[in-house]
């Protein structure tokens, strides 16, 4: 029986509407091997070898197809294609030609997208009972929005830079809502940007 949480949204707008959403709570993972052994159960008449060798070649055709534009559906399973985007998180050209310019060394793989058969959804509904798990509140900041622009802007000022890490301690936000606000305050007027990518991205005064 599978268990749903109820989660509070970071509220990104400071609207103070506190909205939720529903996950299914993770018990574990099924490794590959552990998915081959319940494949090949006793009187399956599968051996573990041969099926392990099928599910490798599998990914490995998988992986060709789609980086050659293909998409690849595998039926009652779904479809596979590829995620692609700009890689350097710098400016980007509109659809008219303003800004800077996107070349094809700019753009990279950036994921692959899954579209599930709707049997496949179809079925699982009907075998899934789900019950009630627990809640989980947002950590709420006990600064208002524009106090905490006001921190940062204050804070890049006196320290050159800033890490998203400087400011969820200083705000008291979740990492994934200081990051996801940060990233708000440099596509706003508000005399912020960064510099550098994943590890090394910083916040600084623009």
């Amino acid at each position: 029986m599978a268990e749903y949480i109820k989660r509070e949204m970071p509220d990104m707008d400071g609207s103070g509407e506190r909205k939720c959403y529903y996950r299914v709570r993770t018990y574990s993972n099924l490794s590959s091997k552990d998915f081959v052994e319940r494949l090949c159960y006793p009187g399956s008449g599968l051996n573990q070898g041969d099926v392990a060798k099928v599910l490798c070649r599998m990914v490995d055709e998988m992986k060709r197809w789609l980086a050659d534009g293909h998409t690849v559906t595998i039926d009652e399973l779904g479809t596979f294609s590829l995620s692609i985007g700009v890689m350097d998180d710098k400016e980007v050209e509109d659809f008219e030609g303003n800004g800077k310019k996107v070349t094809a060394k700019r753009i990279g793989v950036r994921g692959v997208n899954f579209r599930p058969d709707k049997q496949m959804v179809r079925d699982i509904s009907l075998s899934c009972k789900l019950h009630k798990g627990y809640e989980s509140p947002n950590n709420r900041s006990p600064y208002t929005r524009e106090e905490r622009l006001k921190m940062a802007q204050d804070y890049i000022a006196e320290h050159h830079f800033m890490r998203v890490k400087d400011y969820e301690v200083m705000t008291k936000l979740p990492h994934s809502t200081a990051a996801n606000e940060l990233r708000d305050f440099c596509i706003q007027p508000t005399g912020i940007t960064f510099e550098g990518r994943g590890n090394t991205k910083v916040y600084v005064k623009r």
